[in-house]
């Protein structure tokens, strides 16, 4: 029996996004959530999150989604200090890193500052931290999110930025090198993509997955807050995933490829 850990690293992004993560992970179909803890929609969508799964019963990874890259805002002093106008693009980080150049402490400061976030209202620490847009593949934003986990109590896995089998090993080795934890990641399902598409990725994309697999995917419900965010096309998408998620096909899909949602 092969096991993976169905994720979505969205929760903050809008209600309707919220809903839908909350209705699949109630229902057994999600297994795993990534709290955006820069969203101002947290400190408002945490409680139902919490609520709802304790009475659910069944057990959820919830964990932080690390954001760190324009569109969202610090909640760190020291990068609200150094980031004065947001949060830069994605190539800042990486030039940055290749040169040596990022700002260690005011990076270290602000994930510990979004890990903290999700401790103060979920008041528990968290069983993951995923990083959003890749910035894990730069090696010394990595190595920042490394001594953030090493230097906390309780220490959460770190999800992998690497598909690919030989660096996916190289990331593993550096963690447990340290002595923390890892969960490998798997393909993505497709985005956008229809029904057909998405039960060939349960079909095939699925083989010869580590166990324990990360497999994202982003589910949810229209919502004026996401229609401002995304085009119709883009949520339109999310909403068929959701429905495919939630359908007996998709459980059946799972009974007959011996898949379990871990």
């Amino acid at each position: 029996m092969k096991r993976i850990t169905l994720t979505s690293v969205e929760y903050g992004l809008s209600f309707g996004v919220d809903r839908a993560i909350r209705e699949l992970a109630v229902a057994g179909h999600l297994t795993a959530i990534g709290c955006l803890t820069v969203s101002d929609l947290w400190s408002r969508e945490y409680l139902p999150l919490r609520d709802e799964l304790d009475d659910a019963g069944h057990k959820t990874l919830v964990g932080v989604t690390v954001s760190m890259t324009n569109g969202w805002d610090p909640v760190s002093m020291e990068a609200l200090r150094y980031f004065d106008k947001g949060f830069p693009k994605v190539r800042w980080y990486a030039w940055r890193s290749r040169l040596r150049l990022l700002p260690d402490e005011t990076l270290f400061a602000e994930v510990s500052g979004q890990i903290q976030r999700f401790e103060d209202y979920f008041q528990r620490s968290p069983d993951f931290i995923f990083v959003q847009d890749g910035l894990l593949r730069f090696s010394r934003f990595a190595r920042i999110v490394m001594d953030v986990v090493e230097a906390r109590k309780n220490r959460p896995a770190i999800v992998s930025p690497f598909v690919e089998d030989r660096p996916a090993l190289r990331f593993r080795r550096k963690l447990e090198k340290r002595g923390l934890k890892v969960l490998p990641r798997g393909r993505d399902l497709p985005f956008p993509a229809g029904p057909e598409e998405l039960g060939e990725h349960v079909w095939s994309g699925f083989n010869g997955l580590y166990d324990q697999a990360v497999v994202l995917c982003t589910p949810a419900i229209a919502d004026d807050r996401l229609r401002r965010l995304e085009p119709p096309a883009k949520i339109r998408s999310r909403e068929v995933q959701k429905s495919f998620l939630e359908s007996d096909r998709f459980d059946v899909l799972l009974i007959e490829k011996d898949i379990y949602l871990f």
